[in-house]
């Protein structure tokens, strides 16, 4: 490779990873717009005040405010994903590790502006099919890389009941406890409630021993997931 070519490979190289910055700059000043103002008042004129670039630069990177939104969604599942992955990574090996899992993900999870965004978008695609169309394709990837982490985890079937589906119902858990959480005037219950699941959660899945390493990582995640629903 020639000087000329190498420098050419470096400019190309370095323009894309600023136009992934730029990218991910914009998606973060959704999140947060999301998270502070709700899905109707997460106004394009505010996602750019809000990652204070300039007016040209969402119509850049996203055609639409339906494409950046779209883009938002598979950040913030992919960004679920991730922190179930580091919360579960710390977990012994032990019997209390369902208690132990269910505590560490709502910890991880429910304390920031990423998980308020998220169930706007949820509560939006309702009234919105292709937001739903795209949320759609999001919580089926989600589904089975739970599937993969309950399977490497635990045993696959217990008293008559398959660990997928408890933690299925655990996401659902907690995604209405966290819908309700602003309306808690005592700030332990939700602690108290998650505790209590774990408790209940605990009688019905039997951990595999010898389990320390991560779950393997699903091959979908590396793909866009936003526009692959096969």
């Amino acid at each position: 490779m020639t000087a000329q070519s190498q420098n050419k490979d470096n400019h190309r190289r370095t323009q894309t990873e600023r136009s992934e910055a730029m990218r991910q700059r914009l998606i973060n000043a959704t999140v947060t717009c999301l998270a502070d103002e709700g899905y109707a008042g997460t106004t394009v004129s505010k996602i750019i005040n809000q990652a204070g670039v300039s007016r040209g630069a969402p119509m850049h990177h996203f055609p639409t405010k339906a494409s950046l939104l779209e883009a938002t969604a598979e950040y913030l599942i992919r960004w679920m994903n991730r922190h179930l992955a580091r919360a579960t990574r710390g977990v012994v090996d032990s019997e209390n590790r369902a208690a132990d899992m269910i505590t560490a993900s709502w910890r991880e999870l429910h304390d920031g502006p990423e998980s308020l965004a998220l169930m706007e978008l949820m509560l939006a695609s309702r009234r919105d099919e292709d937001l739903a169309r795209v949320m759609r394709a999001l919580w089926d990837a989600g589904r089975q890389a739970l599937d993969m982490a309950s399977k490497h985890y635990f045993e696959p079937d217990f008293n008559g009941i398959k660990p997928t589906q408890l933690f299925v119902l655990t996401h659902w858990l907690m995604r209405g406890m966290a819908l309700e959480q602003h309306l808690m005037n005592d700030a332990p219950v939700a602690d108290h409630f998650i505790e209590l699941w774990g408790k209940v959660m605990s009688q019905h899945l039997q951990a595999k021993p010898n389990v320390t390493t991560p779950p393997p990582r699903p091959a979908f995640w590396n793909r866009s997931l936003a526009t692959n629903t096969d």
